[in-house]
């Protein structure tokens, strides 16, 4: 525990170390040999209680952040807790693999699509709203408790998930919600929504789960309604509501995305009517009416079905653009941002295999309004075919 402590503060040393001279980065760092021993003590005998969490308000977002010295020793505790997770967490819960997690649930949709025998006809998109904002802290507590039996255990995230809150108008004690990116998030959020993974077990369908992102397909319209159904009364017992906006429900062959990746649909333009594109979405509250119609459209000819395609989504490349040009008004140095998109293209490689880090770099230059970014991305796609001259032929062959 010590040691994985000691690794964790080095790394975070290492990115603070030009904060200003009164940083506590800095006293935590002089004072290490004290403060660490004792954080780790109280770890192992249940005694940890963190500090009240900081409220910073931005323009366009509200940060929750931790103390340094509780990332830590939460980060701690989600390692001791992280063995027993296979037992506590429902297999269709994924993000519990951690990033790995976006690969296992993106093969399992598409190994759904490919299946010709029970091929699904709907899917069901949902998205909870302010997933983690909304999270009551006793109903949290209860799933809590009835996974684990270690008091201390209990103890500790007890603490945790009722920590206070400092803001600019001083001291709250709020009755839900949980720190968004916190170490245990994971931990919490894959325990709070077991309940509606272990709903979907016996029945006929394809879920999946990645923390508030669910995707269901179904094969028959009766099954479709039964998981409405099911889902309606899961959240409703968990005091959840889904997103208006990004929850949806329609057919496959019009095509859906999922965690950054998108299916195109399978139609063809000769066969969509009026009808089809009317019903091609519904919201939050058609997927609430259970007795909802939805409209009938005609499916693809069995001779122009092929396998299922899986090109990236918009927003996978929006996120990145911003990323990098937070980075770049941020000052910092080009290599490190270089490392960065390579390190982003590499990841999606790895998760999606069909995909190639030229065709993404190049798309990801096409997707940039701003010229610089442009310059920039064209000397990283001339760097790549210089460095990798054999895979970058394949590469442009395989997209001839």
């Amino acid at each position: 525990m010590k040691k994985i402590a000691k690794q964790l503060f080095a790394k975070i040393h290492k990115k603070k170390r030009l904060a200003h001279d009164h940083h506590d980065i800095h006293f935590l760092a002089r004072e290490i040999g004290d403060w660490l021993p004792k954080s780790i003590e109280s770890l192992r005998n249940g005694s940890y209680s963190p500090r009240h969490l900081k409220r910073w308000q931005f323009v366009d977002e509200t940060v929750d952040s931790l103390y340094v010295v509780d990332r830590i020793l939460q980060h701690v505790l989600l390692q001791e807790l992280k063995p027993t997770f296979s037992h506590v967490f429902n297999q269709n819960c994924f993000h519990r693999h951690g990033p790995y997690g976006v690969k296992l649930a993106s093969d399992r949709v598409f190994k759904a699509l490919c299946d010709e025998n029970n091929k699904p006809i709907y899917v069901i998109r949902a998205d909870i709203k302010s997933y983690y904002s909304s999270i009551p802290h006793y109903k949290l507590v209860e799933d809590i408790k009835k996974n684990y039996d270690d008091p201390k255990v209990q103890n500790m995230l007890e603490e945790i998930v009722r920590n206070g809150l400092e803001t600019n108008r001083g001291y709250r004690n709020p009755d839900k919600g949980i720190a968004l990116r916190g170490p245990l998030s994971q931990l919490f959020s894959g325990l709070y929504l077991k309940p509606l993974d272990d709903a979907f077990n016996n029945m006929d369908v394809t879920y999946a789960r990645f923390q508030d992102d669910v995707i269901i397909l179904c094969k028959t319209k009766r099954q479709l309604n039964r998981c409405q159904r099911k889902m309606k009364e899961v959240l409703q017992e968990r005091k959840l509501t889904l997103s208006r906006k990004k929850t949806k429900i329609g057919r496959v062959d019009q095509g859906f995305h999922f965690l950054g990746i998108d299916y195109p649909g399978t139609r063809t333009q000769s066969n969509t009517t009026g009808a089809a594109n009317e019903g091609s979405v519904v919201t939050q509250e058609r997927l609430m009416n259970v007795g909802g119609a939805i409209p009938t459209i005609h499916c693809v000819p069995e001779s122009i079905k092929t396998l299922p395609e899986r090109n990236p989504h918009p927003r996978t490349f929006r996120n990145a653009r911003e990323q990098v040009k937070f980075m770049i008004s941020d000052g910092i140095s080009t290599q490190k941002i270089r490392t960065y998109l390579r390190q982003w293209a590499l990841w999606w490689v790895r998760t999606v295999k069909t995909w190639q880090t030229l065709d993404l770099l190049e798309k990801f230059k096409n997707r940039c309004n701003e010229e610089y970014l442009k310059i920039f991305m064209q000397a990283m796609i001339e760097a790549f075919i210089k460095k990798h001259p054999v895979a970058a032929s394949e590469q442009a062959q395989a997209r001839v």
